[in-house]
């Protein structure tokens, strides 16, 4: 957004100057410029909002139902390994959340919580009816997606984000 209004300042500020050195000179090449970088950004505008559009990943509510384990990929390393060994969860059909504490393939304690989809965007939005939140699902995931799947994002006190792919746990081979 905020680039957005930069570039559109800076747009306007060349124009203005093209403008006024058309009407110094009288020379139709400015006003031809001006009129040229207006169609070019408008042109890579519409590109871009159609390519979003048409590439991006619709996601519907059965597309969440699964196992989620931590995404090691985002941060690599010792933390990213132990956060994979002691947290995944899965969305049931059912409409719940089990958040598994684990030490690797042994589950340690389970929360479970109900969800809800909240619909009225590109995809739906998910809801976690929080009576006693713990200290990663205190705040609802936030979605991100791109042209192949999705990804959840659980902001948390201890360890900021965490990423969560759909997948089954498998051991690491270090």
């Amino acid at each position: 957004m905020f680039f957005s209004l930069i570039l559109f300042l800076l747009l306007g500020f060349i124009t203005l100057i093209l403008l006024s050195i058309y009407h110094l000179t009288r020379e139709k090449i400015f006003i031809k410029l001006s009129v040229g970088i207006w169609i070019v950004v408008g042109s890579f505008a519409i590109v871009a909002i159609l390519s979003n559009f048409l590439y991006s990943t619709k996601i519907d509510k059965e597309d969440f139902y699964g196992t989620y384990i931590v995404d090691r990929k985002f941060f690599k390393g010792s933390n990213a390994d132990w956060q994979y060994n002691h947290y995944r969860f899965e969305i049931t059909k059912d409409d719940d959340l089990n958040l598994y504490i684990t030490n690797e393939s042994k589950v340690l304690k389970i929360y479970k919580r109900k969800i809800q989809f909240i619909e009225g965007g590109v995809s739906p939005h998910l809801k976690i009816i929080n009576e006693n939140p713990n200290f990663i699902l205190e705040t609802e995931p936030t979605l991100y997606r791109n042209s192949r799947d999705f990804y959840l994002v659980f902001k948390t006190k201890p360890y900021s984000n965490m990423f969560f792919k759909k997948g089954e746990w498998q051991p690491i081979n270090n």
